[in-house]
């Protein structure tokens, strides 16, 4: 029994999206370790000014909104590229 011809082009035209959706997921988790890395850089710099512990708890718990605003945006944007895949396929 062969696939008829269709099918076979439905396949590759599915696949190809499948390829680019995923695609699309790999560049922008890569691009979330940069933004970590740099958040952690931007912590480390912050922790080396400290001239004591209480200053530098605080000037780490300062860093705790836009690290959680961070977090929340990029699952936000992970969540719509998940959905924008499974809607394509």
């Amino acid at each position: 029994m062969t696939i008829p011809a269709i099918d076979v082009q439905r396949l590759r035209h599915l696949a190809s999206r499948a390829v680019d959706g995923f695609n699309q997921l790999a560049v922008h988790e890569a691009g979330l370790l940069d933004e970590h890395l740099f958040a952690l850089q931007e912590s480390l710099a912050v922790a080396r000014k400290a001239r004591s512990v209480g200053e530098l708890l605080r000037n780490q718990l300062d860093l705790i909104p836009a690290t959680t605003a961070r977090l929340r945006r990029n699952q936000r944007q992970r969540l719509a590229l998940w959905r924008r895949l499974r809607q394509e396929a």
